[in-house]
C-alpha cells in the first residue's frame, strides 16, 4: 500500500494524506485494504462477497511480526456490504499483519503485511512511502490516478496499463520500481501474483478475478470457498509449471519455472484475448519431428517445403505445413472465414497454414488459423517466421501482406512474390479470438460463432496440459503418455466448454440443464429461496473440482444424456445443445 504526502509543511503533508492515499494492495477477493492514518494508525476496509449477505460478521485480527495478536475485533457489514476497522496506535517501523476472517471461522479470507512509515520524516518536495516496504516510490508506483487517469484529457491521460504504449508512456510505473523493487523484475510486489493482485483484486478498479463471474465467464473466479469445494490454479508461485497434469514433470526449460500468473498472460500485450501468451511453455523453441506418426509437440518449422492445396502431403510430414493456393472468385474468399475477416481481394495467392489432423486412417491435413511468431523472443536475432524464394527473405510490402494473427500471407492480384515462395521457417502460437459469449467458441449454430475459435483455446490450454490435446478418442495421444481423450482439437470440445480457467466452486457451478445458484434459488427454480439447499446441490463431491463449470459428473450427462433410460427418476437434459451453449 501506498500514500502521498507533500512536504511544504507537516500541517499540509498530513491534510493530504487523507486525500491521496490509496488502498493497500491485497491478493483478496473482498477489496480488502489497508491505509496509514497520521496518527501511526491503519484504516482497514473491505466488502462482504457477492454470496455475502449485509450484516454478514467478519473478524479483523492485527498481529506484530512475532504473530502475536496486538488486537481483534468483530465487525458487521453495512447495507452495502462494507465493513471497516481501526487499529489501535502501531510502532513506527515495525512489521504488522492484518487478517481477516468470517467470525468464528479460522481460514483467513484476507490480509495485508504493513510497515509503519515516519510521519514526522518529510524528504524532499514531494515523497511517496511505500508501506510494505517503508521504500520511498519515486515514481508512484501503484497509484490509482497513475494507472487510471479517470477524468483526465490531457497527453498522459488513459495510458494502456498492458500493451499498446505511447511514445511518451509512463505505463511502466504501474507495476515496477526502478531502484526499490521487490523482486529481481524490479516488481513493486514479491512475484508477479501479489503484483497483479495488487489491481486485480477488486480495489483499483480492474477486472476483480476474485468475484463472481460474469454470465459466460471464461475465467471463473479465483475468490472460491473450501466450504463451496473450490479448486483454483495455484497462481501464487506455491507450485512450478511441471506440476500441470499431462504435461512434463521434469525441470527442463519453463517446465521447472514457477507458476504465476505471468505464465498464461502477458502483462506487457499480446496478440490474443485477455493478454494470454501465444507461447506460455516455449514449444517454439522445439523444432517440430514426427516419428512413427507421433509428434514431439515442437512448434518450430525449420526450412520446410510449401505445398500446393491441389497436392496435400498424404502422410504426416510435421504438425503444421504452409499451403499455397489462389482464390479466384469472391466465393472462395468467403469460404475461409480469416480471408473474409482480413478482406483478401479475389484473384490473390495465399500462403496459409494447415494442420494435420490426428484422426487414425481419417487423418489428413485441414485449414488452420494458427498465429504466425514473428520472434521467438530474442530481441537481438532476426525475425523467426519467414518466407523466402530460392532462399532470400521476402518481406512485407503493400502488394505482399502478412497476416500474423491468423497465420498466412497473401500477394493481391498482379504481384508475384506468393507464387515464388518454395520454402520457409515459421514458430506456431495460439491465438484465442475475442468473443461476445462464451458458446461463441464452440457453437457452430450461434451467429457470432468465431471458427476455429475453440480450437486455439485448447492449444493455448494444451501448452501445459499437452497430452490433454486431441483430435480423437478413439487413438492414444499424447506427447509424455498415452490415452483414449476426449476430441479436444476441435471447437465443440474446446477446454473452456468444460472448466474454468482460474477457478470454480459450488456459487458458479452449474447443473447438466446449465442451472446455476440463481437459477435455482429463484421463483419457481428447484431450489426457490433456499440458497443453502442449492449450493449443497451444487457442491462438486470430488477432492477436486478440476477448474469444473458443472458439479460432479453433470457435464458428462449434459452432453450424453441420450443414452440413459428416461424413466421417472431420470433428470434428463431434453435438449443436444447443452452444456453451455445458447438457448
Amino acid at each position: 500500500m501506498s500514500k502521498k504526502k507533500l512536504g511544504f509543511s507537516l500541517l499540509l503533508a498530513l491534510l493530504l494524506v487523507g486525500m491521496f492515499s490509496t488502498a493497500a494492495f491485497a491478493r483478496s477477493p473482498l477489496g480488502f485494504s489497508a491505509t496509514q492514518n497520521s496518527d501511526n494508525t491503519f484504516k482497514v476496509t473491505f466488502k462482504g462477497l457477492a454470496t455475502d449477505a449485509a450484516g454478514t460478521v467478519f473478524t479483523v485480527t492485527v498481529r506484530d511480526a512475532a504473530n502475536a495478536v496486538v488486537d481483534t475485533r468483530d465487525v458487521t457489514t453495512d447495507s452495502s456490504k462494507a465493513g471497516t476497522y481501526t487499529t489501535p496506535v502501531l510502532t513506527v517501523n515495525a512489521r504488522y499483519n492484518i487478517e481477516l476472517t468470517y467470525k468464528d471461522k479460522t481460514d483467513i479470507v484476507a490480509s495485508s503485511s504493513v510497515v509503519v512509515a515516519d510521519y514526522s520524516n518529510i524528504e524532499g518536495a514531494k515523497a511517496y512511502v511505500d508501506h510494505t516496504t517503508n521504500y520511498q516510490n519515486s515514481n508512484e508506483t501503484g497509484f490509482e490516478g497513475l494507472s487510471k487517469n479517470i477524468g483526465k484529457t490531457d497527453l498522459h491521460a488513459r495510458q494502456n496499463m498492458h500493451g499498446s504504449y505511447q511514445n511518451n508512456t509512463n505505463s511502466c510505473a504501474s507495476c515496477h520500481q526502478t531502484h526499490t523493487g521487490e523482486d529481481d523484475m524490479l516488481l513493486f510486489r514479491d512475484g508477479a501474483y501479489s503484483t497483479c493482485a495488487a489491481c486485480h483484486d477488486g480495489t483499483m478498479g480492474a477486472n476483480n478475478v476474485f468475484d463472481a463471474p460474469k454470465k459466460d465467464s471464461v475465467a471463473g473466479t479465483f475468490g472460491g470457498t473450501h466450504d463451496g469445494n473450490m479448486s483454483i490454479h495455484l497462481t501464487d508461485g506455491t507450485v512450478d509449471v511441471k506440476a500441470a497434469p499431462g504435461g512434463n514433470h521434469s525441470e527442463t526449460g519453463a517446465w521447472g519455472e514457477e507458476f504465476s500468473c505471468a505464465s498464461c498472460h502477458n502483462p506487457h500485450g499480446s496478440d490474443s484475448a485477455a493478454n494470454l501468451k501465444t507461447d506460455p511453455a516455449g514449444w517454439i523453441t522445439l523444432e517440430n519431428k514426427i516419428t512413427d506418426d507421433k509428434t514431439n509437440g515442437g512448434m518450430k518449422f525449420v526450412d520446410r517445403a510449401v505445398y500446393e492445396k491441389t497436392a496435400l502431403p498424404p502422410k504426416n510430414v510435421g504438425d503444421y505445413i504452409l499451403v499455397r493456393e489462389t482464390v479466384f472468385t469472391l466465393a472462395d474468399v468467403n469460404a475461409n472465414a480469416f480471408f473474409k475477416r482480413n478482406g483478401v481481394p479475389a484473384g490473390s495467392t495465399v500462403i496459409s497454414t494447415y494442420r494435420w489432423d490426428y484422426k487414425g486412417e481419417k487423418a489428413k491435413y485441414i485449414q488452420d488459423s494458427s498465429l504466425w511468431i514473428r520472434s521467438d523472443g530474442n530481441h537481438a536475432g532476426p525475425t523467426n517466421t519467414v518466407l523466402k524464394a530460392a532462399g532470400v527473405e521476402k518481406p512485407a510490402t503493400d502488394n505482399f501482406v502478412y497476416v500474423w494473427k491468423d497465420g498466412f500471407a497473401y500477394s493481391k492480384p498482379g504481384d508475384t512474390t506468393a507464387k515464388a515462395i518454395d520454402t520457409a521457417t515459421f514458430l506456431i502460437g495460439a491465438s484465442v479470438d475475442e468473443v461476445s459469449n462464451l458458446y461463441d467458441y464452440f457453437d457452430s449454430n450461434s451467429t457470432t460463432y468465431v471458427v476455429d475459435s475453440g480450437v486455439q483455446m485448447s492449444k493455448f490450454c494444451a501448452s501445459c496440459h499437452t497430452d490433454y490435446l486431441s483430435a480423437t478418442r478413439t487413438n492414444e495421444t499424447g506427447v509424455f503418455s498415452v490415452a483414449h481423450r476426449h476430441q479436444t482439437n476441435t471447437d465443440r470440445l474446446t477446454c473452456v466448454r468444460c472448466h474454468y480457467a482460474h477457478g470454480t466452486d459450488a456459487t458458479i457451478m452449474k447443473d447438466s440443464l446449465d442451472k446455476d445458484l440463481t437459477a435455482l434459488t429463484a421463483a419457481g427454480g428447484k431450489f426457490a429461496g433456499d440458497k443453502d439447499a442449492a449450493l449443497d446441490y451444487l457442491k462438486d463431491p470430488n477432492p477436486s473440482s478440476a477448474l469444473k463449470r458443472y458439479t460432479g459428473m453433470a457435464v458428462c450427462f449434459g452432453c450424453h444424456d441420450g443414452s440413459i433410460a428416461n424413466d421417472e427418476t431420470t433428470w434428463s437434459n431434453y435438449s443436444p445443445l447443452q452444456p453451455g451453449v445458447k438457448q
